[in-house]
């Protein structure tokens, strides 16, 4: 069980506030929360980013996870590697199917100078990239614990 916060429910206003962020690219939204993450990341840990595919960055020209939780030390420490269907493309049935398609980017070593790491990413729907990601970090050899903030839920 991966255990993950959120700061709000995905209901119609945070879905259109999502779709404006990310599908329409308006960055101007990116710091909208920066002071409440801030306060609920204070004794989080090791704060790492689920990364986007390099083409999503590419079409909006910025890192939707970069800018919400700009103002924290983020590390980039997983890649993804490309897929055929974005995620917000998929109906429940395809997120669960999804496989694996995460790399850790950092040696055991590096991973295991911290105890606890909390990934944080936008919009939990099914948990599949939480859980792809926390599995590449103990595929990796991180010992500690693995939780998950996210903004939406």
């Amino acid at each position: 069980m991966l255990h993950n916060r959120a700061l709000f429910v995905y209901d119609a206003a945070m879905k259109q506030w999502i779709y404006q962020y990310k599908g329409l690219g308006d960055y101007r939204l990116h710091d909208a929360f920066q002071d409440l993450i801030a306060a609920q990341l204070q004794n989080a840990g090791t704060l790492v980013a689920i990364p986007s595919e390099s083409k999503h960055y590419d079409v909006r020209g910025f890192d939707p996870i970069q800018g919400l939780f700009g103002g924290l030390q983020l590390q980039p420490w997983l890649r993804k590697s490309p897929t055929a269907k974005p995620q917000a493309q998929k109906n429940r049935r395809e997120r669960l199917q999804t496989p694996q398609s995460f790399t850790v980017l950092v040696p055991a070593a590096k991973l295991n100078q911290t105890k606890q790491i909390t990934l944080v990413d936008d919009l939990y729907t099914t948990g599949r990239t939480l859980y792809h990601a926390r599995n590449a970090l103990v595929a990796a050899g991180f010992q500690g614990t693995v939780t998950a903030f996210t903004l939406i839920r």
